[in-house]
């Protein structure tokens, strides 16, 4: 497997895990994105928040762009 095929594996990867977390939340109300549901407080958009930070801190990291 050359790098192009692992570069666009990544990207389709990411792709539909962003698809299917917004699949997921479609249609909920802002309780049910917000409704703690651990005994943590862990939320659905606290995983999106997480996510987002995810990509984002990779990204950065992997490209050399620092957040300012």
């Amino acid at each position: 497997m050359n790098k192009m095929d692992l570069k666009e594996d990544l990207h389709n990867y990411l792709r539909g895990a962003r698809e299917t977390l917004v699949w997921k939340l479609d249609g909920l109300d802002e309780y049910d994105i917000r409704r703690p549901l651990t005994r943590t407080g862990t939320n659905l958009l606290g995983l999106v928040k997480h996510s987002a930070a995810s990509h984002f801190r990779y990204f950065g990291d992997v490209f050399g762009r620092t957040p300012d």
